[in-house]
């Protein structure tokens, strides 16, 4: 393997895949200490910034796509590390990351976590990325934490998740914010005394920084961190009410995911939770299922509509003039099922639940992800495919379906 040796203060950019043991020195990886002996792997999605703290030796393992380079003097790694530093001797424990799509806000994430560590503080860390999450599965609001230093955010442990119901923000931008909110108030009861959060790198038009202004008015952070050229004094104006504004540049050379990378990262986390997981049969009546229009509104007795249906109604429900069924349908009487108050009818064909995605747990408490495997309504339970091993009481549905090798099929789940 080739060996890399840098000297006191040299930096270099690492672009994975790639494979670094230490055999002599002293590093800082993303704020983290590197001994000699220890080992890290870089994804083949990220590329690492190493300073040698000491005259370092590094042996490398790369192929074809593995990239070194030394770290551009304009670049902004440098500096970030300086504001952080700033940041947390003025008693910032409570810290907001901002930024465009890949322009290094996890990495920075990382840093400021690392550090809090060093100073011996008892920080969390929380991902309000939904999509593409690296501490809990996609789609939840997860805060993790350690009490060692970490290469990268997914190397936390989850001590708290809430489930979102999709990977995309829109549309749920309240319920992101409530959920960060109501994280960071359970580590501050657990006795964490800071708090950093990585947010979505929707900042492209006027809602997606509208929902940014309204996150940071309601979290109410000590300092927030702003990355990206098209963001410098967007938010400065938030220094007027006490919070400390720390603009940065993006990184100069880095690497962009494509939306098929991306959706591979986040299969990745679905298998993480989900993979090798036991099958667990749910009561209906002991249970609070939200997310579908088959279990919104009052059931609708299957021999009232029988007669109008050519099939077999396994079950349906009635909401609002829309009357939903689960069965074998191969159609149905429109202007009878209307005198009866059904303006929509949506049929729901059975199977079609199988590999939903959603999560499971208790009222008000931790979300765990899981799959459906059934909705059997002649025996009044659900089946799902989870790890969760705690009491089940609330089962949130998303729209997303997922393949056996937990890829996003589609996104829509509806009736005929």
């Amino acid at each position: 393997m080739p060996l890399l040796k840098l000297d006191p203060g040299e930096a270099v950019k690492l672009y994975g895949p790639m494979h670094v043991t230490l055999r002599g020195g002293c590093l800082d990886v993303h704020g983290r200490i590197v001994k000699p002996g220890e080992k890290f792997t870089v994804h083949k999605t990220r590329n690492y910034v190493v300073v040698a703290d000491e005259a370092s030796e590094l042996e490398v393992s790369m192929i074809e796509d593995s990239q070194i380079q030394s770290l551009d003097p304009s670049d902004p790694y440098l500096l970030k590390i300086r504001l952080v530093d700033d940041a947390l001797n003025k008693g910032y424990r409570k810290i907001m990351v901002l930024g465009c799509v890949d322009c290094g806000k996890t990495s920075l994430t990382t840093i400021l976590f690392n550090k809090m560590i060093s100073r011996g503080l008892k920080p969390v860390a929380v991902d309000s990325d939904v999509g593409q999450a690296d501490i809990g599965p996609p789609c939840f609001v997860t805060m993790g934490s350690s009490t060692k230093q970490v290469y990268w955010l997914s190397e936390l442990e989850p001590i708290y998740m809430r489930f979102i119901g999709d990977n995309k923000p829109q549309y749920y931008e309240h319920a992101v914010i409530y959920e960060t909110i109501l994280l960071s108030n359970i580590a501050l009861s657990k006795g964490y005394d800071s708090i950093v959060v990585d947010t979505d790198g929707w900042v492209k038009d006027e809602s997606g920084i509208l929902h940014k202004v309204l996150f940071i008015e309601r979290f109410k952070p000590d300092a927030i961190f702003v990355l990206g050229e098209e963001l410098q004094g967007v938010f400065r104006d938030l220094s007027k009410v006490g919070v400390g504004v720390y603009e940065l540049p993006a990184p100069i050379h880095r690497k962009t995911r494509s939306r098929e990378e991306r959706r591979l990262l986040r299969s990745l986390r679905y298998s993480v939770f989900l993979e090798n997981a036991g099958f667990t049969k749910l009561k209906m009546d002991d249970l609070v299922v939200i997310g579908h229009p088959l279990f919104t509104g009052r059931e609708v007795d299957a021999n009232t509509i029988s007669q109008l249906i050519d099939g077999r109604v396994i079950y349906a429900t009635g909401f609002s003039g829309a009357l939903h069924i689960y069965g074998v349908i191969r159609g149905y009487n429109v202007e009878e099922l209307k005198k009866l108050g059904f303006e929509k009818i949506k049929v729901y064909t059975p199977g079609f639940e199988k590999n939903l995605y959603c999560s499971i747990g208790e009222a008000g408490s931790i979300d765990y992800p899981c799959l459906i495997e059934k909705f059997n309504f002649e025996n009044r339970e659900i089946v799902v495919k989870t790890k969760y091993t705690g009491r089940a009481r609330v089962l949130k549905l998303s729209r997303i379906k997922l393949s056996e090798n937990y890829i996003e099929e589609y996104l829509e789940v509806g009736g005929q």
